[in-house]
């Protein structure tokens, strides 16, 4: 049966490329396994902007020239029919507020459906993975504590760690030392009382181990599902 709708999916992302050629290839498979599509037009209508933003992985002293390039995009997006706006980075979430206030259409958090998701699994404790800036910024601890949910970070010394395995994605670089720094982490919050781990950085998935003995909260995973409900429901 044809599945008709006239949504389009906007997605803000290039930061990293990986990841959002990875939430792109999600939403594909997505769409056949869960909403049964199988022709060509009955999968979603997106539009994917690949922004090409300074980094701010580890500090905001680009922080304004990125939001100067993704208010284009928004801008951009306000002309050409989107139906609604995503951001492909957890790090990016930080210029959300702002990015809104030029927006006349609708954005989905990642930041917020994944605090949606662990308090649907009952969770009160989750480790946070992410870099170096989202760990600072209290981007998902404050969204959590809203939904009763205590964020648990890694040990400040380990910030400059993620960073560089985050880093080692983005240049294409996938190594065992970068899945065992990341396993020594994740051991370490559950140690610490983390009932799950927050993939909170969208280069993450595409590196972490897929074995852990501990629930995986994979953000971009989440936010394929929310673009996909808001488009097909």
């Amino acid at each position: 049966m044809k599945i008709k709708t006239q949504k389009t999916i906007g997605i803000l992302g290039g930061m990293g490329p990986q990841a959002t050629s990875y939430l792109y290839n999600l939403i594909i498979k997505k769409a056949i396994k869960k909403y049964g599509v199988i022709n060509n037009d009955d999968f979603p209508d997106i539009v994917i902007f690949s922004v090409a933003v300074p980094d701010f992985i580890s500090s905001k002293n680009n922080q304004k020239k990125a939001f100067e390039l993704l208010k284009q995009k928004v801008l951009d997006a306000n002309k050409i029919g989107i139906s609604c706006l995503s951001i492909a980075c957890n790090t990016a979430h930080l210029l959300l507020p702002e990015l809104e206030k030029h927006a006349s259409i609708p954005f989905v958090s990642m930041i917020k459906e994944v605090a949606i998701y662990a308090k649907k699994l009952k969770l009160k404790k989750v480790g946070l993975l992410g870099t170096p800036t989202t760990l600072k910024s209290n981007l998902y601890q404050g969204v959590l504590a809203k939904y009763g949910i205590k964020t648990i970070l890694p040990k400040k010394s380990k910030f400059k760690v993620i960073g560089s395995v985050i880093r080692n994605v983005i240049a294409g670089i996938h190594s065992k030392k970068d899945r065992k720094n990341l396993l020594i982490i994740a051991q370490e919050l559950k140690e610490k009382g983390a009932q799950a781990i927050i993939l909170g950085c969208t280069e993450l998935p595409l590196v972490f181990p897929k074995k852990i003995p501990l629930k995986v909260l994979n953000s971009l995973d989440i936010l394929a599902e929310a673009l996909l409900k808001y488009y097909y429901l």
